[in-house]
């Protein structure tokens, strides 16, 4: 199955610091959405539009794109009407590329306005319980670990 992304472009930016100085708001919690706003065909391509938003908690600043990707797969056998018609493997090729285009711009964006950049972080679930414990060596008989 070919997928093919043939072209991602920006509509709009609103880019919104609400806060003037670092010193006041100590923790801030970053949030990344991004969503499918409406499904076109043109041809036997897809022209997909979304926006991508970043928000800073508490009322910190918020970053916004409006934009859309050129798509063609041959597994669109019958053009979707509705983001819910869209298949899964699709969908997660759409938001990948979204995600990829607007993250370094978002980097950009984040400098310009003295934010940190809202880069999500991977999420580590550590689980003790399901790690077994390292055996212990001794290398010799002095051996004080």
């Amino acid at each position: 199955m070919s997928i093919i992304i043939h072209k991602i472009s920006l509509r709009s930016i609103d880019a919104k610091r609400f806060v003037n100085d670092n010193l006041g708001v100590r923790n801030i919690r970053i949030t990344n959405s991004s969503s499918i706003t409406s499904l076109q065909m043109e041809d036997t391509r897809l022209v997909v539009g979304f926006l991508y938003a970043v928000e800073y908690y508490p009322a910190y600043a918020s970053i916004k794109f409006e934009g859309q990707v050129v798509y063609s797969s041959e597994s669109l056998s019958t053009p979707p009407t509705e983001v819910n018609q869209l298949p899964q493997e699709v969908t997660k090729e759409i938001q990948g590329a979204i995600f990829r285009y607007c993250l370094p711009e978002l980097v950009l964006v984040a400098k310009q306005l003295d934010l940190a950049p809202p880069i999500p972080m991977p999420s580590m679930d550590q689980r003790r319980d399901s790690v077994p414990p390292a055996p212990q060596v001794k290398d010799n008989a002095y051996d004080y670990r």
